[in-house]
């Protein structure tokens, strides 16, 4: 998809996507979370809906699972750091994902047509993120730093519709 602009908005498809992993821990201690975020080069967020910066983009998305946005060490070597008490799972996601950006001023009047989610509660700072149901889909919103707007980040089955979703949705915007 290419770039679709109206004055106050812009969407964009990340293509390819960045980097995607999924890490889930079960029983982390506070030790094994120090050295996953050690050997991944960005502390993990143990807040709901927290996103934390460092080497990489890291979003907290459930109890004991994070979304890793950008290079990161290998997944064996991050299944291997916690301790035995903790098991741990990283897996590549990015090939099963695809990832829209969404900037210009009216961005978050955009993103309200497609959630019922408060962007402005629930993404108050870039440190914040939610899952939540978009244009009928599961979804990811994220506000990194240095984007004026957000990252959306979907199921790949669902990019077909998404793209006609975003070209609708724009054209009262221009």
């Amino acid at each position: 998809m290419a770039e679709t602009t109206h004055k106050p908005v812009a969407v964009r498809e990340i293509v390819p996507p960045p980097r995607l992993t999924i890490l889930r821990l079960r029983h982390p201690s506070r030790d094994d979370l120090a050295r996953l975020g050690a050997l991944i080069g960005t502390a993990l967020p143990t807040e709901p809906n927290q996103a934390v910066d460092g080497a990489v983009r890291v979003i907290w998305i459930g109890p004991g699972e994070w979304l890793i946005v950008g290079d990161t060490a290998p997944t064996s070597a991050i299944e291997e750091g916690p301790t035995d008490a903790a098991a741990a799972l990283c897996v590549s996601v990015g090939d099963g994902r695809c990832v829209f950006e969404v900037s210009g001023p009216a961005a978050a009047d955009l993103i309200a047509k497609g959630t019922s989610l408060d962007l402005y509660r629930t993404l108050p700072a870039a440190d914040r993120s939610a899952m939540t149901l978009f244009a009928q889909t599961n979804a990811i919103i994220d506000q990194p730093p240095g984007l004026d707007g957000y990252r959306l980040i979907f199921d790949f089955s669902v990019r077909h519709y998404l793209q006609h979703w975003f070209a609708d949705a724009v054209v009262e915007f221009g």
